[in-house]
């Protein structure tokens, strides 16, 4: 048990957030091992509470960044190039991008479940495709057969989605149809589709533009050769002054990083702490108690999965300290 859930007199030797923990139950732990022990429980703190958005802000702002310089490094390689609007368009004429409106049933079972829990989802989503092979109405079979929420109401059709607005094979399965096709059954990390596809258009140009600007900028030379030019330019200010001018240089030439963009890195984020809070053992409603006890039991799993995790989440040890404080007792090593 924990020191703050017991209530013990004895004090704390850390403290994250809401939890800490004795001396008594460090077991003589290195000072290495302690700080491991704080970021396992910022982590296990995040996914308690599900606050995982919150806790990787710093994280994505960064790919955020990133992400709106390389736009900018782009544009920077066209003007020197001389490229401008006209050959752009022409050029993503050729291969444009889409906004597809897709209607789906989804038999949830995701890839961590036991085998046979996803069988049974894919024989539901095998029967919902008897019943469509049957002349079963998609939308009506939807309504009374999928498993997402808010899908009867609905009858399952989704937002308007562009690349990067789903999960790669859910994406790659909606584009490979024509208007009132429907998908043999998909499998995603959240269990079994069927898709029809309802409708497809061509994102208008000026919406698609940093995107057809990267892939005709990498063609002519690379584009952060060309940023770290622009950068040096400024070679007596410091990497961050730098970078800080060329986003802001960015903002001002109204360069954005698209919205299926920011919600593809947001995935990639999920994706990461569900990854982790898998490997670790920790899952959403745990109590204080139970999420100190969590962490300790993280700390000392020997499996290879716990010990990817545990390596990958101490390279964002400030993260983890923006979201919770730190306070040991005495300085770890």
């Amino acid at each position: 048990m924990v020191s703050n859930a017991c209530g013990e007199s004895t004090p704390p030797v850390i403290t994250v957030g809401v939890v800490s923990f004795t001396e008594d139950e460090l077991l003589g732990l290195s000072p290495a091992r302690r700080t491991t022990l704080a970021q396992l429980t910022a982590l296990a703190l995040a996914v308690a509470d599900s606050s995982t958005d919150q806790l990787g802000g710093p994280l994505l702002e960064k790919w955020e960044n990133d992400r709106l310089l390389d736009i900018f490094a782009a544009e920077l390689t066209l003007m020197k190039n001389g490229v401008d609007d006209a050959v752009l368009e022409a050029h993503y004429l050729t291969d444009p991008e889409w906004e597809l409106t897709v209607r789906h049933i989804l038999f949830f079972s995701e890839r961590w479940q036991d085998p046979s829990h996803r069988l049974e989802a894919r024989d539901k989503a095998g029967r919902a495709m008897e019943l469509l092979y049957e002349g079963g109405d998609f939308a009506e079979t939807a309504s009374q057969l999928s498993e997402e929420p808010g899908a009867e109401g609905r009858q399952g059709l989704l937002t308007p989605g562009r690349e990067g607005s789903w999960v790669p094979e859910f994406w790659a399965a909606a584009l490979s149809l024509q208007p009132g096709e429907t998908s043999p059954v998909t499998e995603t990390q959240y269990g079994y589709h069927i898709l029809r596809l309802e409708d497809r258009q061509i994102v208008p140009f000026p919406e698609a533009r940093t995107v057809v600007s990267r892939s005709v900028a990498n063609r002519i030379e690379d584009p952060r050769a060309i940023l770290q030019a622009w950068l040096e330019d400024n070679v007596e200010e410091t990497e961050d002054v730098r970078q800080s001018k060329a986003l802001a240089e960015a903002i001002r030439l109204n360069l954005k990083v698209p919205a299926e963009e920011i919600t593809d890195l947001e995935r990639a984020w999920d994706d990461i702490t569900y990854r982790w809070s898998t490997a670790l053992g920790f899952r959403y409603g745990l109590s204080t108690s139970e999420t100190a006890n969590a962490a300790l039991h993280a700390l000392a799993s020997s499996s290879q999965n716990a010990t990817i995790a545990r390596n990958e989440l101490a390279e964002h040890d400030a993260m983890l300290r923006v979201r919770y404080e730190f306070t040991f007792s005495s300085p770890p090593g």
